[in-house]
């Protein structure tokens, strides 16, 4: 294999030489590693990790609230009923259409909620239209998959009821999460995905607060290629 005027011998000797080998392994065998890297979730208990998910989201600029089931419909009418976060003006709303939150009454909660003047549900048969909706709504609402007390992520998958413009294209993200889903870390929800063995979405988006960057002068800017604000409702 020639790169340029090299090969990959010439490339690999020297770095044999300095590990003190002989020369190139045809062939490396996988080490038995004796020591286990220590996490900062190690040994806590779920209500710990709940409550580090939380903090962390709080850190990364995500507003949070934690309630039981039976408050679901009230605090997410609550957010909404508020308006636009920086004028209190009306608003419109895009949902993604999921049986918990039709069992919770979400739906029929934001429609009484006087600024809220459209509500949309999302409706894989109307196409480009749920897009149309999404990217001049205020809100979207979708229901997470899981979270990650680590990095005070949510795992949102797309699917023909959540469609990725849900969670990317309004100014307000508002994600449910149920606390009984909260891992570790990372590792265990690539674990639980494997485990299940069944095919993947064409997207999961793994999403720890507004969009940001601060690419230029390191300063941070938020809203660039997402939503401005973030809202973590966590089910306990």
């Amino acid at each position: 294999m020639a790169l340029g005027k090299k090969t990959l011998d010439d490339l690999l000797n020297p770095i044999s030489k300095q590990l003190e080998h002989k020369g190139v392994a045809e062939n490396v065998e996988l080490p038995e590693w004796t020591f286990k890297a220590v996490r900062y979730t190690d040994g806590l208990s779920h209500d710990e990790l709940v409550d580090m998910f939380a903090a962390e989201a709080e850190k990364v600029k995500v507003k949070t609230y934690r309630i039981k089931a039976d408050g679901l419909a009230a605090c997410i009418a609550g957010i909404v009923g508020a308006g636009t976060p920086d004028d209190g003006e009306a608003c419109s709303v895009v949902c993604a259409s999921d049986e918990r939150f039709a069992a919770a009454g979400l739906y029929d909660t934001i429609e009484g909620e006087g600024l809220v003047n459209k509500l949309t549900i999302w409706d894989n048969e109307r196409g480009q239209e749920n897009i149309d909706d999404a990217l001049v709504a205020t809100y979207g609402i979708t229901y997470a998959t899981a979270g990650i007390a680590e990095t005070g992520t949510i795992v949102q998958p797309t699917s023909a009821t959540c469609g990725r413009a849900i969670s990317l294209l309004p100014l307000v993200h508002i994600a449910v999460i149920d606390a009984s889903t909260i891992k570790p870390t990372m590792l265990e929800i690539m674990e639980d995905i494997e485990a299940k063995g069944e095919k993947l979405p064409s997207q999961i988006c793994f999403i720890s607060g507004p969009s940001a960057t601060a690419d230029i002068e390191l300063v941070r800017v938020e809203g660039v290629h997402g939503p401005m604000y973030v809202n973590y409702v966590i089910v306990e």
